[in-house]
């Protein structure tokens, strides 16, 4: 990178005029070292001059090699290299601030931050293997929001209308910056500036299939998280979320859980291919297993579509897809006992792995009221007795009600199952539990309302777990036992 003051120039500059000097006086300079005349009193020796008569027994008229160090010459700069300044020490030119969903209010961590050095490569449709530190965009300076949702970039580049972009797996939206200062922070205090997409006109979004339930309601999940009522929709419509109906009624407590004309999940869960189109899953408890709308024929496609780099969120009854997998990995990961029997609440976090810890700091930013590393619930469910590590990653424990026995209720699986985070593609979360109630789900001042009105904008009290979980899941894949890091800065 470019960055020379210029006293190092001038220096640079005269070592090389001196090196030309050199060369030049080579024709006044023996092999011996001693000076030589033009050939008239000479004093004896034979002369590698140019300008000395060749002796008689020596025809090399080559002049002498003179070796020249190396001058250190950095690389010429590219694009925004060319803007970044080298400040008096203590004083660097950084970009600061808040990453935030797409409402622009819930601060969210392990959000990549970059200055792009290149226009952002676009996204291939469908599943992908998103592996932490696989990226090839090119960035200037790369930072990671931590448990606040805060970020520094350093060494930025300074100047008027600057780039910056957030990104969390396919969610990505790049913003100007009207102007940065050099050798001072310049912190973005518009959170419009700093938060993911609402919609695709201002970014990037993951294609996201969403199946109803009659016993869970994740359905209003992404209305919360600030999620555009136009980028929901139903099979055969372009939108980033479609909605499948599952087993359960059309509405709940007398209110629309889904919009209309939503098709059957049934031919989704059966068919890899149309599974592949989409890059997440929210599945909705349907109050049983279900088998009917499922089988062998789902079983198979949804194990393929995680190996293959798909992201699935279930909950209490979906434990399904891990139990009747075809792959023995998958359906080992967990100890699964079924039928729902009851938990007892809170779930405790597990804060002895970097990620456990972050989700309990976070939970404590996002409200301060929460014991911390606990999580309420309206239901807490004791169907998965235990989980193999380190297949599975246990986020949050509660006892039984029968034995006591502490079980895992919040786990988390790398695809395909018992692959290394350098071999993984895809990831499942599965929470044994409900995290409000049906009615709570919904927002009584809106009960008249169509969906997805009728969800409201408002996270109730342990429904933050259920966004920090989802927005784990679109991230990149990578060891959740190390801390996250930035991504890799390539010119």
């Amino acid at each position: 990178m470019t960055k020379l003051f210029c006293s190092e120039f001038f220096g640079r500059s005269m070592f090389l005029f001196a090196a030309v000097a050199v060369l030049a006086s080579c024709a006044n300079v023996s092999h011996g070292g001693e000076p030589t005349g033009n050939g008239a009193g000479g004093t004896g020796g034979t002369s590698s001059s140019v300008d000395a008569a060749p002796d008689s027994n020596n025809t090399d008229t080559r002049p002498a090699i003179v070796d020249v160090p190396p001058v250190d010459v950095p690389p010429p700069c590219l694009n925004l290299q060319c803007q970044q300044v080298v400040c008096p020490t203590g004083s660097p030119t950084t970009i600061s601030g808040t990453t935030f969903a797409p409402n622009g209010t819930l601060p969210l961590y392990n959000v990549q931050v970059y200055v792009p050095n290149a226009p952002l490569p676009p996204f291939k449709d469908g599943i992908s293997c998103d592996r932490c530190g696989g990226s090839s965009v090119r960035s200037v300076t790369s930072a990671v929001s931590n448990e606040q949702g805060k970020f520094q970039l350093t060494d930025a580049p300074v100047g008027k209308n600057i780039p910056l972009v957030v990104q969390v797996g396919k969610w990505r939206r790049q913003v100007m910056l009207p102007e940065v200062t050099a050798c001072q922070d310049n912190p973005v205090s518009d959170p419009n500036l700093s938060r993911l997409p609402r919609n695709r006109q201002e970014g990037d979004m993951p294609r996201i299939a969403v199946t109803t339930g009659g016993c869970d309601n994740l359905a209003c999940l992404l209305t919360k998280v600030g999620v555009d009522a136009a980028e929901l929709g139903v099979d055969g419509q372009n939108r980033a979320v479609t909605y499948f109906q599952g087993a359960g009624d059309d509405f709940l407590f007398g209110r629309s859980s889904q919009p209309p004309n939503t098709t059957s999940a049934t031919p989704l869960w059966r068919n890899e291919t149309e599974l592949s189109k989409y890059d997440m899953l929210l599945l909705s408890c349907e109050c049983s297993e279900e088998q009917d709308g499922k089988g062998g024929p789902a079983y198979d496609a949804m194990t393929h579509y995680l190996a293959a780099g798909g992201r699935i969120f279930g909950s209490d009854f979906m434990y399904v897809w891990y139990r009747y997998s075809t792959d023995p990995m998958l359906a080992g990961a967990m100890t699964i006992k079924g039928g729902a029997p009851p938990g007892r609440d809170p779930m405790v976090i597990d804060t002895t792995f970097p990620k456990g810890k972050a989700m309990a700091d976070w939970m404590m930013v996002v409200d301060p009221t929460v014991t911390y590393g606990q999580i309420d619930a309206e239901e807490v469910f004791d169907n998965i007795t235990a989980a193999m590590m380190p297949t599975a990653q246990v986020w949050a424990s509660s006892p039984g009600f029968a034995s006591k026995a502490i079980h895992p209720r919040i786990i988390t699986v790398n695809t395909p199952a018992g692959s290394t985070a350098d071999q993984a593609c895809g990831r499942a979360v599965h929470l044994d539990a409900h995290i409000s109630s049906l009615a709570d789900s919904f927002d009584d001042d809106n009960a008249d309302l169509p969906f997805p009105q009728s969800c409201g904008t408002k996270l109730n009290k342990g429904e933050q777990a259920l966004a920090f979980l989802f927005f784990d899941l679109s991230a990149c894949i990578q060891d959740d036992t190390k801390p996250i890091a930035p991504p890799r800065i390539i010119p």
